[in-house]
């Protein structure tokens, strides 16, 4: 049977583990443009968790399903929503000039691993409207960055993020903790049972 591993927030998976989201996964889609059901899914979803925030309410994010390998996490199932969490946390550290550099790859492409690795090196105006630009204008940002779907689909999500904290403006980075989630670790559940149910979750 699974192990359950109660972690509260991000901040106490990160504080312990690096994120390495493995090279079976997709990649990263919350931001994905010309696609209208997307869009709408994705702008529901960021403002409900600012809803949430602003009300000093917990956003429960359920289970996500991974395995542990020494000092580092690898997601099966959730790699969608903890990337959503890692540009969150990215977003208000760098607005309020908190010190926070979080390790969090992607083994799918290169791209997107140099991407992560400099993503905290990057100057932001934040009295600009757009994010994405700026990120894009940088003489950080290497040209074929933007041919990589992740990077591109960060990058627009990130401009959402924008967008809506600038009309939720009560919403701080202290207020991420209140987005949980419960994590369960596949070792435990067994070889076979953890075949078939990583399986089902990307049938």
């Amino acid at each position: 049977m699974f192990l359950e591993i109660k972690m509260k927030n991000f901040n106490d998976l990160v504080s312990e583990y690096s994120i390495e989201i493995p090279i079976i996964q997709r990649d990263y889609v919350q931001g994905r443009e010309y696609d209208e059901k997307a869009d709408e899914e994705r702008k529901n979803f960021l403002e409900s968790i600012f809803n949430a925030l602003e009300d000093d309410s917990q956003f429960h994010l359920d289970f996500i399903y991974g395995s542990f390998d020494k000092n580092k996490f690898i997601p099966i199932d959730g790699q969608q929503r903890l990337t959503t969490l890692f540009l969150l946390h990215w977003y208000f550290a760098k607005k309020e000039k908190i010190n926070q550099v979080i390790k969090f790859t992607y083994k799918t492409r290169v791209s997107s691993r140099e991407f992560c690795d400099k993503i905290f090196l990057f100057d932001i105006d934040f009295a600009d409207s757009l994010i994405k630009k700026q990120i894009i204008d940088s003489n950080l940002f290497i040209p074929y960055w933007e041919n990589d779907p992740t990077i591109k689909s960060m990058l627009v999500v990130l401009d959402q993020i924008h967008a809506i904290s600038a009309k939720k403006n009560q919403v701080k980075y202290e207020k991420l903790n209140l987005i949980t989630f419960e994590i369960f670790k596949l070792e435990d559940f067994g070889k076979e049972q953890s075949e078939e149910l990583y399986r089902k979750m990307n049938s």
